[in-house]
């Protein structure tokens, strides 16, 4: 869901601005899941959504699962993506300015700031411009009522709840609706109703091999209304990821108090 809500230009234009604090111009390119592969022997990365615009290029990705190695990650993203930008025999003063940017649903570095802004610097002397021109940044939506500039806020807020208070939140909400009730889409990803059984079952077999049956039914409940009240909001796109992620399945029934 957040692949194809960002596909859209106005959309991944405004979000860009909250983010980064600045006007973004027309969208050359962009795309969902792009994969760059640079070698057979390497890994090659697939981003969640990539745009140029202008001099610039913007990798962005929504990152629910807690990934203990962000920071290699997004050196490693930073990477490829500027081993795919110059064509031989070029300057690298043709590299684009550019920006990683990692919006997580929880707290990444544990310090408590909704944006943690992550740029190289000379320890011996932090004033001296390095002039790379590469920017990563890792949101965090837990810490959304720490940050102060509306839009992001706003932004913030709804990942991390679902809801939509500000203008942004509102139109990007607007599109979840709309986009599931693409009944076709929706079941090429999995439907509300399939997903809930097989969480289902996978708590009735987990109680049955642990003999603990009062557990499934609690399980099952407790397991419906997370379902229940996901579906309700909208949050098709964080249903499926409950459905393979402890973890994030326990945040979640933290979120909703169930």
């Amino acid at each position: 869901m957040f692949n194809r809500v960002m596909c859209e230009e106005d959309v991944c234009r405004r979000v860009l601005r909250a983010i980064l604090g600045f006007d973004i111009g027309r969208i050359e390119y962009l795309n969902a899941e792009q994969a760059i592969e640079l070698a057979a022997a390497s890994r090659g990365v697939r981003m969640d959504v990539f745009a140029r615009e202008g001099g610039k290029v913007y990798d962005i990705e929504m990152q629910v699962e807690r990934e203990p190695s962000l920071g290699r990650r997004m050196r490693y993203y930073q990477a490829v993506i500027d081993a795919g930008e110059l064509e031989p025999g070029c300057g690298f003063n043709m590299l684009p300015e550019s920006f990683v940017v990692f919006v997580c649903c929880y707290d990444p570095y544990g310090a408590g700031a909704p944006v943690y802004r992550i740029e190289r610097t000379c320890l011996e002397r932090p004033r001296v411009e390095i002039g790379d021109d590469s920017h990563w940044l890792a949101l965090n939506a837990h810490a959304w009522e720490a940050e102060t500039r509306s839009d992001l806020r706003d932004m913030l807020h709804y990942v991390q709840t679902g809801k939509a208070d500000g203008a942004l939140s509102r139109d990007i909400d607007s599109l979840v609706l709309t986009y599931n009730q693409d009944r076709e889409w929706v079941n090429r990803v999995l439907t509300y109703e399939q997903d809930t059984e097989i969480r289902c079952q996978r708590a009735r077999a987990e109680g049955i091999e642990q003999g603990i049956e009062q557990g499934i039914e609690q399980g099952e409940a407790r397991l419906l209304a997370l379902a229940q009240r996901l579906s309700a909001a909208g949050r098709l796109d964080d249903l499926l990821r409950a459905a393979d992620d402890s973890a994030y399945r326990d945040a979640l029934f933290e979120e909703f108090e169930l």
